[in-house]
């Protein structure tokens, strides 16, 4: 059986607090007016990988993240290199960054000392965060919790 190709729509989360008003994602069309999340956006709250969002259709023909339906149970890190890193150049430390990650099952993107990391429900979540609190401790990076889950929050070291 062929499955239906996927339509792949923008959709916006609006922004505050810095330059840009809006961040613009590729998603999975569901429906007119849902959305699945394909990766989590770089500087939205409360949105992961996987997420479902309502979509409003503005009249400029934009979508708009109305609401989160359904959560997907991954977690969202945004990971910025420190200044001074030991782990190298921005290009090379952003790909260091995404391995040491990798590693431990969680995948990501990133570009020029960013990163956002997509933190899987089934992966070791204490390790994940033990990876992220020795980073920033060590000064590598610091890192941002754009959306976590109950489970995140209670894989805190002893």
């Amino acid at each position: 059986m062929v499955e239906p190709p996927t339509e792949w729509v923008q959709v916006w989360f609006p922004m505050s607090g810095g330059p840009a008003i809006a961040l613009g994602l590729g998603a999975e069309a569901l429906a007119p007016d849902r959305v699945r999340l394909p990766s989590a956006p770089w500087a939205a709250l409360n949105a992961a990988k996987g997420d479902i969002f309502r979509v409003q259709r503005e009249l400029d023909g934009k979508l708009w993240a109305q609401e989160k339906l359904e959560a997907s149970g991954y977690c969202a890190i945004r990971v910025v290199l420190a200044s001074d890193s030991p782990l190298g150049p921005l290009d090379t430390a952003t790909e260091a960054i995404l391995e040491k990650f990798t590693a431990l099952g969680a995948t990501g993107s990133g570009m020029f000392g960013l990163a956002v990391i997509d933190v899987p429900p089934d992966v070791d979540l204490y390790l994940v965060r033990r990876l992220l609190d020795t980073g920033q401790g060590d000064d590598w990076w610091d890192y941002d919790e754009l959306c976590v889950t109950d489970a995140w929050k209670m894989a805190r070291a002893p």
